[in-house]
C-alpha cells in the first residue's frame, strides 16, 4: 500500500529545498520547480531503476531534465538520494560550485544531460531511447532500460521539439515516456498569451500515446506512468497540469500559485517566510 502522507510530505521537502537555495542565491527560478516536484518524486520513489552504487551502470533508466532552468527541482530530489549535501544546495549559481544554474552532466551525481537552451533535453532522451532499442536488439533484456524526460511549456514551444516529437513517433519508441509540466505560466506572461495550439492532439498526430492528469496528484501520477510503462507501441506523454509556485504564499499571506513572478525570481523576505510555514 501507497503512502500517499509521507510521499507528499517528501515533494514538499523538495519544494522547500528548491525555494530556499533560489533564496540564498538571490536568483534562478524556484516555481516551476516547486509545482514539479510531486512528479520528480514519484519517479525516483517508485519507478526509476537504478544502482545507488554504480551510477554509471549500463542498464540504468535515464531521467532528461529538459528546462534547465528547473535545476533546484532535479538538485533537491538528487540530494534526498544522497547524490549532493545540503552544503552543495547552499551554493547553488555559485562561481566554481557543483550546483551551477543549470545542470551539467555529471553521472556520478545522477545527472544525464547538460541543459542549455529549451528543447534540447527533449532530443537527448529521444537519442537516448533509440540507442537503448538498438542496445536491446543486440544483448537482449539486460538494457531494458526506460527512458524519462522532462518537459516544460517553453520546451515544448521550441522547434527543436517538433522534430524529436515526430522521429519518436514514427519509430515507436515505446520506451521512452516524458512528462510535460503544463503549469500555464512562462517568465514574463502566461503561456495562452504565446500559444494556442492543442498541444496533446499534437503529439498524438505524431504517433504518442498521450493521458492528461493533476500534476501535483501522486496517484494520477502514479497510474500515468503504469499505463506509459504498459504502452508497448507508442512513446508516452503525460500532460501533468501542475501549479505553477505550488505552496507558495505572498508578504500578506495571499496565495502566491500560478503567478509569473515566482518564476523566475525568489519568492523573497515575508512571502518566503510564509511559503515555508505554508508547506
Amino acid at each position: 500500500m501507497n503512502d500517499n502522507k509521507v510521499m507528499n510530505k517528501a515533494a514538499d521537502n523538495i519544494r522547500i529545498l528548491a525555494a530556499s537555495m533560489v533564496e540564498k542565491a538571490k536568483s534562478g527560478h524556484p516555481g516551476g520547480a516547486m509545482g514539479g516536484a510531486d512528479f520528480i518524486n514519484t519517479l525516483y520513489s517508485e519507478f526509476l531503476v537504478y544502482d545507488p552504487e554504480n551510477p554509471a551502470w549500463e542498464g540504468r533508466d535515464r531521467f532528461f531534465l529538459d528546462p534547465g532552468h528547473m535545476a533546484p527541482m532535479l538538485y533537491s530530489q538528487l540530494c534526498l538520494i544522497g547524490k549532493y549535501t545540503l552544503e552543495d544546495l547552499k551554493n547553488l549559481r555559485q562561481w566554481g560550485s557543483v550546483t551551477p544554474g543549470h545542470p551539467e552532466r555529471e553521472i556520478e551525481r545522477g545527472i544525464e544531460n547538460t541543459s542549455g537552451p529549451l528543447g534540447q533535453g527533449h532530443t537527448f532522451a529521444v537519442g537516448a531511447a533509440i540507442a537503448a532499442k538498438f542496445l536491446k536488439a543486440r544483448l537482449g533484456n539486460v538494457m531494458n532500460q526506460t527512458i524519462y524526460a522532462y518537459i516544460s511549456d517553453g520546451g515544448v514551444q521550441e522547434e527543436i521539439s517538433q522534430g524529436a516529437g515526430r522521429i519518436a513517433g514514427n519509430l515507436g519508441l515505446d520506451n521512452l515516456i516524458m512528462f510535460y509540466d503544463a503549469n500555464d505560466i512562462q517568465l514574463s506572461t502566461k503561456t495562452e498569451v504565446v500559444t494556442c495550439e492543442d498541444t496533446a492532439k499534437k503529439y498524438e498526430a505524431w504517433g504518442w500515446y498521450v493521458q492528461k492528469i493533476d500534476g501535483n496528484d501522486v496517484d494520477q501520477i502514479r497510474e500515468a506512468i503504469k499505463k506509459a510503462q504498459a504502452e508497448k507501441e507508442r512513446p508516452s506523454l503525460i500532460i501533468g497540469h501542475c501549479v505553477m509556485g505550488k505552496g507558495a504564499r505572498k508578504a500578506d499571506g495571499s496565495s502566491y500559485e500560478s503567478n509569473c513572478a515566482t518564476h523566475g525570481a525568489p519568492l523573497g523576505g515575508d512571502a518566503y517566510i510564509n511559503t515555508m510555514k505554508n508547506q
